[in-house]
């Protein structure tokens, strides 16, 4: 039976409210030729960084999510969503708006989204009481994930600093990359790039196969100085290129209906398994696993230990 109830991860990263604004289509509104949705349903769910700690709790782990949040209607949701999920929070309040993505779906299709964000990095005030507040909490927990969504937190200096510091302290660094400055993310152990990152990273288009995979991810190795990639190639599964000969496994899910979340609950099952002692080779496996159990869900999701140990 897996059990991850003392694996303590601590999540650093761009925090996020998801919301779904369900309804129906039935007419076209006279102010412009688009569709009047008539909402009858509304969801809010963690996204980003916050979604990561939502998989890691739901899977039966301790997490500490480390983020920012604005003075607004949708950070006191996430702080409400957080309490009652249970994760524990350190959510620094700015001037900035809390990032949300808003969808409004009208019967089966996503008619907009709608984006509210300020890319604005931390002040220095804010930069050293979140530098300060993780350099006291770190030693606790087992594994360091950044969860890099390209907002503004996650700036180089802020990102090298906590590389440093978790292996100061002996800490695995997971990250969920973002953008094309991958020199921000030296000296760690794992980075999970899906093809299209790991494309804007060599600056080329790689090809999905396996050997293409490998070339790309060995040069996005040697130049960023990085010890493994773990790459999520959509249908054909998960490639595993580092110190160990490469692994290469199929996808675990014969229908995908929505991708969203799906790398986050990647670095949290990685994070987890690895956390518990396992074999990264073992941890990858485990992590395909519950990658394909999400993606057969409609939106920001995550799956229960039970759902993980039925599909081992």
């Amino acid at each position: 039976m897996l059990d991850f109830s003392n694996s303590k991860i601590l999540i650093v990263g761009d925090v996020m409210l998801d919301k779904y604004y369900f309804g129906k289509v039935d007419r076209i509104s006279p102010e412009a030729p688009v569709p009047i949705v008539n909402i009858q349903k509304e969801e809010s769910r963690l996204g980003g960084a916050s979604n990561v700690a939502n998989n890691i709790v739901s899977l039966g782990g301790h997490s500490l999510l480390c983020g920012v949040i604005g003075h607004d209607l949708f950070g006191k949701e996430i702080e409400r969503i957080s309490r009652h999920k249970n994760i524990d929070t350190f959510l620094l309040k700015t001037s900035s708006p809390t990032i949300t993505k808003a969808r409004i779906i009208g019967g089966k299709q996503q008619i907009v989204r709608v984006d509210y964000e300020d890319k604005s990095e931390l002040n220095a005030d804010n930069k050293k009481l979140f530098r300060d507040t993780i350099s006291r909490i770190l030693p606790e927990y087992d594994i360091l994930v950044i969860s890099d969504y390209g907002k503004g937190l996650i700036s180089e200096d802020l990102c090298r600093y906590l590389i440093k510091l978790a292996h100061k302290y002996d800490k695995k660094v997971i990250i969920d990359p973002k953008g094309k400055n991958w020199e921000k993310y030296s000296g760690a152990d794992i980075v999970t790039p899906n093809v299209k990152e790991l494309s804007d990273i060599v600056g080329y288009t790689v090809p999905n196969t396996d050997r293409a995979i490998e070339k790309a991810a060995r040069e996005a190795i040697t130049n960023n100085h990085l010890t493994a990639l773990l790459v999520t190639r959509s249908d054909k599964g998960m490639s595993l290129i580092g110190p160990i000969p490469p692994i290469h496994i199929p996808t675990h899910s014969e229908e995908v209906f929505d991708v969203s979340g799906a790398g986050d609950t990647v670095v949290a099952t990685l994070g987890l398994c690895l956390a518990a002692g396992f074999e990264i080779s073992e941890a990858m496996r485990t992590a395909n696993i519950a990658a394909g159990i999400v993606v057969k869900k409609v939106g920001t999701a995550t799956l229960t230990i039970e759902e993980l140990v039925q599909q081992k």
